[in-house]
């Protein structure tokens, strides 16, 4: 492969031993590969502390938090792909010894995820309680459900945490206060989504959120009639020193987020969110890089990653589609049985009109014994006279 051309979603596997290790090891427990890459990737990511970030080429420094949403139906295989890449690479330091097994956490609320590495009441000079977490929520729905809530703050915290940004919220009691400093945590959050419920993330899509995903299928078209029997992976992970640390990334990711920020300040006809997927984009060849057990993005890691985004792009524009098809369906229904009552309602009214009809000129005949058709119609009232014909006939 040449770092100038983006390899195909097939030749990708090929590119390195670690990504066919995790290819093999996906089809072995029957899991879709790009799930379990991007769920590997997350636990690289969570897997180095908060103080390596990445260099601020837009704007601040930007932390290496990577958000994934695994993408697929009920009974589907989003959960066998998390537990694939739980056993799929094993994270050892530079000594070889393995890492602390990662914690996961699940998340309830915008206040609750500052209290994972932070408890309320903290002084702001003690130390985070934990540094590194892996965020799991099985269902959107619980987003959805959560970010409802009246004065929800879950999806502006979200984003924040993607961000690396102080979190939590500086209440008037200690006892209650829970303000988490930038950068002094690392996260990783893994979503499951089921297609017609994915509303809830791609909805926020003014705020940047669904750009800040990683959105992969759960599904292997090619998967083979004999499982593979492969070894987990091993990653040594360097040595990293403990002050800040600002990973060196490549001149073509540089000059592609630096052109597109340009293109913004100057109004040109560019999406301002793109800016979050090119991060993304980043933070994805950081991850690989970590996979490989370096301590540089090079170009081959930005081009690799490039690789995934795209099937990120083809996964999100998939489920675009799927809720706009659900939009049409109930749209055609509504008008459908707006229709039918209309219907149902006209009928009504014009039976009404006939009865008053019928027994207007019911009346005449008896009061009179006989009458001529158009004495008849000439004594109904107007609106009656329209419906004349069909009630003497």
């Amino acid at each position: 492969m040449t770092v100038t051309e983006l390899p195909t979603t097939a030749t990708f596997w090929e590119c390195r031993e670690s990504l066919t290790r995790i290819l093999e090891f996906a089809r072995s427990r029957r899991a879709g590969p790009w799930a379990v890459l991007a769920a590997v990737l997350a636990r690289a990511v969570a897997s180095v502390e908060p103080n390596v970030k990445l260099p601020p080429t837009v704007g601040a420094a930007a932390s290496l938090n990577l958000f994934v949403a695994v993408v697929g139906p009920s009974g589907g295989g989003k959960g066998a792909a998390e537990g694939a890449a739980r056993d799929a690479v094993q994270f050892v330091d530079h000594t070889g010894r393995p890492l602390d097994d990662l914690a996961e956490f699940p998340v309830g609320s915008g206040e609750g995820i500052a209290r994972t590495f932070r408890p309320a009441g903290a002084d702001a000079d003690e130390a985070n309680e934990r540094t590194r977490a892996l965020f799991t929520i099985p269902e959107v729905d619980t987003i959805a459900a959560l970010g409802s809530r009246q004065g929800a703050t879950l999806m502006p915290e979200l984003r924040k945490l993607y961000m690396g940004e102080q979190l939590g919220f500086a209440n008037g009691a200690k006892a209650t206060r829970s303000t988490l400093p930038a950068h002094s945590y690392r996260a990783s959050l893994v979503v499951g989504v089921q297609p017609l419920r994915a509303a809830a993330l791609l909805h926020d899509a003014d705020g940047g959120t669904p750009q800040r995903f990683v959105w992969v299928p759960v599904g292997d078209p090619d998967a083979p009639d004999v499982a593979p029997s492969p070894q987990p992976l091993i990653v040594r992970l360097p040595r990293w020193e403990t002050k800040t640390v600002y990973l060196e990334v490549p001149e073509m990711a540089r000059a592609a987020m630096d052109a597109h920020r340009l293109a913004t300040l100057r109004g040109e006809a560019v999406d301002p969110l793109d800016g979050h997927r090119m991060l993304t984009r980043l933070k994805i060849a950081a991850a690989l890089m970590i996979l490989d057990g370096r301590t540089v993005v090079d170009d081959e890691d930005w081009m690799l990653a490039g690789v995934v985004m795209r099937v990120s792009d083809r996964t999100r524009a998939g489920i675009e589609r799927d809720l706009e098809e659900k939009a049409r369906r109930s749209n055609r229904a509504r008008a459908e049985a707006r229709a039918e009552a209309e219907g149902i309602v006209a009928d009504r009214a014009a039976e009404r009109l006939r009865e008053r009809a019928r027994g207007r000129i019911v009346r005449t005949l008896e009061r009179r014994g006989t009458e001529t058709r158009k004495g008849l119609r000439n004594n109904l009232d107007t609106p009656l006279r329209g419906v004349f014909d069909a009630v003497l006939s």
